[in-house]
């Protein structure tokens, strides 16, 4: 029997869901195999339906890289650090990373334009808003260019997949370049990246706003530590940008700082319960994570030891965020920080738990079926690499997702 997608090509239906003609379906011994689609599917992306009206912000690491996306034929540093080979493969498939978690998909490049798809479209149907893309900076030193070229792959399938976006600012870096010897002059450098971060990001139609202005965050600051030095870095904008530190910091930004998000450290709930009810601010941003243990030692490079347990942390953080007063915006830290161990994505270890956890705790209008619906998208894609006509039809499913449409994309992706 014919399943009902060919009822769904060659013809325009009702609401713009499929426009101009496909070839069908046909049966192979029974089975029913997807022809290929010469139509894009002609539909908006939207937001899905939660019932949290607070802002939803996933942080997020573009620096991850495999020997095909590397350009020198080498896994990146942050799969490996000092001392692991993903080249090495275990009996039950895993490769040797630097992490005590393992991604479901395997190791990846965050420039991968189906990794990216799939990561966001996860985020979207756990009641995420938009991402938070921890950026390097703009300075062609190191692995930065990398960096950067992968977090604005990122940027450019945000709009079109319904999610906002704004950077947060590594300061730090400019520090340890010219520390290096890299850069001659580090104020001239920080305004040369901000002076990109404007003109590339923040003029976007879905770059995040907050109080009528652009938003920015700095991990820190780590490098510009006083009022006058972030005056003369944000001197490009006719406007200030609404400009967040990390918590407890924002009397480094002098008049430029206008808040600060919160963070993980190893004080645990009673940090947070210290920052949401003894610290005032005009504007502070909560936090949710899982956990936090390091590979850091493991992997012979520095950095902190301290941990903090899995379990019910996530839930419980979350439901702190949305609870505090006068916190309209959240962040969850990290997508992706494996070795940090703070990955919200789904892993071997964890598998859906920390996003159907979010889409219970935001009312979410959908559940673990919708992120597994996406994870077989992203199979599809790898599968039929190469092949234009089913990844046609995968574009259509993918759009049908963003569009919140979830009968449609199964359809198509469950037909193939």
């Amino acid at each position: 029997m014919q399943t009902t997608i060919s009822s769904m090509l060659g013809m325009a239906l009702v609401g713009g869901l499929l426009t101009g003609c496909g070839s069908g379906t046909v049966e192979d011994g029974g089975n029913t195999v997807l022809k290929s689609v010469s139509v894009q599917a002609e539909v908006a992306p939207v937001a899905v339906p939660k019932s949290s009206a607070k802002k939803i912000y996933m942080h997020m690491m573009p620096w991850f890289e495999t020997k095909a996306s590397s350009g020198n034929g080498a896994w990146g540093q942050h799969w490996t650090m000092a001392n692991k080979n993903p080249d090495i493969v275990d009996a039950s498939g895993k490769r040797q990373i630097a992490s005590y978690y393992y991604p479901q998909t395997g190791p990846y490049a965050s420039g991968d334009p189906y990794i990216i798809e799939y990561q966001l479209l996860l985020m979207k149907y756990a009641g995420v808003d938009g991402v938070l893309i921890d950026w390097p900076g703009s300075q062609n030193v190191w692995d930065y260019p990398k960096n950067r070229q992968n977090a604005e792959a990122i940027v450019a399938q945000t709009a079109k997949l319904g999610l906002s976006f704004a950077m947060v600012y590594e300061d730090h870096n400019i520090g340890m370049a010219y520390d290096a010897g890299l850069i001659p002059n580090k104020l001239a450098a920080a305004q040369q990246d901000i002076a990109y971060l404007k003109s590339n990001y923040t003029t976007q139609s879905n770059y995040i706003q907050i109080n009528g202005a652009p938003l920015i965050l700095d991990f820190g600051p780590q490098t510009f530590v006083n009022g006058s030095d972030w005056n003369a870095i944000f001197s490009t904008f006719p406007k200030p940008p609404t400009f967040l530190t990390l918590w407890y910091q924002i009397g480094q930004a002098g008049s430029s700082g206008k808040g600060e998000f919160a963070w993980i450290y190893s004080d645990g709930m009673a940090g947070l319960d210290n920052f949401y009810n003894n610290h005032p601010l005009n504007l502070k941003f909560g936090i949710a994570y899982p956990g936090f243990n390091t590979y850091y030692a493991a992997g012979n490079w520095q950095g902190p030891t301290w941990t903090l347990p899995y379990g019910s942390t996530f839930a419980t953080t979350l439901n702190k965020a949305l609870a505090a007063p006068g916190v309209d915006n959240i962040q969850l830290a990290t997508w992706n920080d494996y070795g940090e161990g703070t990955m919200i994505e789904p892993t071997r270890e964890f598998g859906y738990s920390y996003l159907t956890t979010m889409q219970q705790a935001l009312g979410v209008n959908s559940n673990q079926s919708e992120l597994q619906l996406i994870y077989a998208l992203y199979q599809k894609r790898v599968q039929y690499a190469g092949n234009a006509a089913q990844q046609q039809n995968l574009n259509n499913a993918a759009s049908y997702l963003a569009a919140h449409q979830v009968a449609q994309a199964a359809a198509i992706i469950n037909a193939m």
